[in-house]
């Protein structure tokens, strides 16, 4: 089920459930999951404890920007696979 709502920054568009980390930014790792949520590494290892308190919705058009940010700082090929999990997620077209 994809869940709309209003983003200042790029209107009507579906978000993600993500973790307070990547949802302000913080995060220096990212997993992504087919159920529309993603975590930083740290907060994937430890899912099991999260509660609502730690989790956000995240516009998919900022999580995307916020991935091209982790993408162009990273400073190999091996080091962002280290960065980045599960992105063939991100990128599945939502009906």
């Amino acid at each position: 089920m994809t869940h709309k709502e209003q983003c200042e920054k790029h209107g009507e568009v579906c978000v993600w459930i993500v973790c307070k980390h990547v949802g302000s930014g913080t995060a220096d790792t990212v997993v992504f999951s087919e159920n529309q949520d993603a975590l930083c590494f740290e907060c994937a290892d430890n899912f099991q404890a999260l509660t609502e308190q730690n989790v956000v919705a995240m516009c998919e058009e900022c999580l995307k920007d916020f991935t091209a940010k982790l993408m162009i700082n990273s400073t190999s090929f091996a080091d962002l696979k280290n960065r980045i999990a599960g992105i063939e997620h991100l990128k599945r077209k939502n009906g």
